[in-house]
């Protein structure tokens, strides 16, 4: 199976940064980062196959109305240190996500790489070094980590990986992939090649039933994930990874092929990604300000969350394969029911709220009502009003606050 031929090959990894209006003005004067635009050919086929509100987001026509998408090509020879094998850097593409209504901005970066006449050994040794943030490379006859590198010629020296936001946690030390591979042959074993990239397990490892192979559990498990529409190609969606394996399924010299794959599908994962690193910082920061993160999801969850996305079958399949895998209907209903427990406390203290000001109105009521009952005063014979009213305003404070002692310790 090593010796299988590739034809054509995506290597596309993604990472996560928060951006403010410093990152953004370096990137929009940085003359090498391009707008992402399309052709009005492409356009019609995206308004006519999409539901408006997606493309609206992820390909927007015009300027504020969606996601700003910026690609700087490149032709970065690096070196992965510990399988000594060289790889270009293609380009780097930015997905800047604009939300308003959030106190932090995501930007989703995607490298992506080439490797021509390669054997799937390569790609499986190539794909698992390159997810690691601490992949050690050459470039320029300078050794360094990948982390590093991306930071220092790619970010404008922004440190992406060593902070302790919520999202840097949901990131983690690694990348998230998205892997095409188009072989010149069918492959037998498909399923078992699938989970072996998917998971970045060693190739053959299932096959010869070694002891890093899956159980037979497990490995159904992961390949619920399968995403199987035509018998030319097989798609497997896990956390951390897409990966794409077929024949005569992805050409990078043809321009609806590579569109296809390279934009179009890509950008669903992507639209998917963000998704999740929302919901888990939402879900990690709610006990912060739980009436602000309230008011954030309750935005995001209209702005982004659909069932479907397209008209046509293959894209709504990709894309609830690739919810399903990322869990992000269990993620919603988490911060649902957090929401709803919130909206209970509120209406408590606002109905306590309401009781201490009710009590407050009482009291000064009551505090007025000695001056008003002359009767009283001269049915327990006190003819001296000083003393009265002393004696009675005494009374009510103290009852007031033995009132007030017995609610706070009821509450507590």
């Amino acid at each position: 199976m090593q010796k299988t031929k590739i034809n054509h090959l995506i290597i596309k990894n993604i990472g996560f940064l928060n951006y403010d209006k410093n990152f953004r003005s370096k990137v929009e004067k940085d003359s090498c980062f391009l707008n992402k635009n399309f052709s009005d050919e492409t356009y019609s086929f995206l308004n006519n196959s999409y539901h408006t509100e997606y493309t609206n987001i992820m390909f927007p026509a015009f300027d504020n109305q969606g996601i700003d998408r910026f690609v700087k090509e490149l032709n970065y020879e690096i070196e992965i240190c510990n399988i000594q094998t060289s790889v270009i850097l293609n380009n780097i593409e930015l997905f800047i996500f604009n939300d308003s209504y959030r106190s932090e901005q995501t930007v989703l970066f995607s490298l992506d790489y080439l490797k021509d006449n390669c054997c799937l050994e390569d790609v499986s040794n190539i794909s698992f070094s390159l997810k690691l943030h601490d992949c050690e490379i050459i470039y320029n006859k300078e050794k360094m980590l990948l982390k590093d590198f991306i930071s220092n010629f790619l970010l404008f020296g922004i440190n992406f990986h060593n902070d302790s936001s919520s999202l840097q946690q949901y990131a983690g030390s690694k990348f998230k992939q998205f892997l095409v591979i188009d072989f010149e042959h069918s492959v037998a074993n498909r399923d078992n090649l699938l989970f072996e990239l998917g998971t970045s397990s060693k190739i053959g490892s299932v096959d010869k039933g070694l002891i890093e192979a899956p159980s037979a559990n497990y490995l159904e498990k992961v390949l619920k994930n399968k995403i199987s529409c035509f018998n030319n190609y097989e798609c497997l969606t896990l956390l951390d990874s897409f990966t794409v394996l077929g024949t005569d399924n992805y050409n990078r010299d043809i321009v609806y092929s590579q569109l296809g794959w390279n934009d179009i599908y890509f950008s669903i994962y992507i639209y998917a990604l963000y998704m999740k690193s929302t919901l888990q910082i939402l879900s990690n920061d709610f006990s912060k300000d739980s009436l602000v993160k309230r008011y954030e999801f309750q935005n995001f969850y209209n702005k982004y969350y659909r069932k479907k996305i397209s008209y046509n079958f293959l894209p709504n399949e990709i894309y609830t394969g690739i919810l399903n895998s990322l869990e992000i209907d269990e993620d919603l209903n988490y911060v649902q029911e957090k929401l709803e427990t919130l909206a209970v406390q509120v209406n408590e203290r606002q109905q306590n709220q309401l009781g201490y000001l009710l009590a407050c109105i009482s009291v000064i009521a009551l505090l007025e009502t000695p001056l008003h009952i002359e009767g009283i005063r001269d049915i327990i014979g006190i003819e001296n009003m000083i003393i009265y009213n002393s004696l009675s305003y005494f009374i009510l404070i103290s009852v007031v606050v033995i009132f007030l002692v017995t609610k706070i310790r009821k509450k507590y």
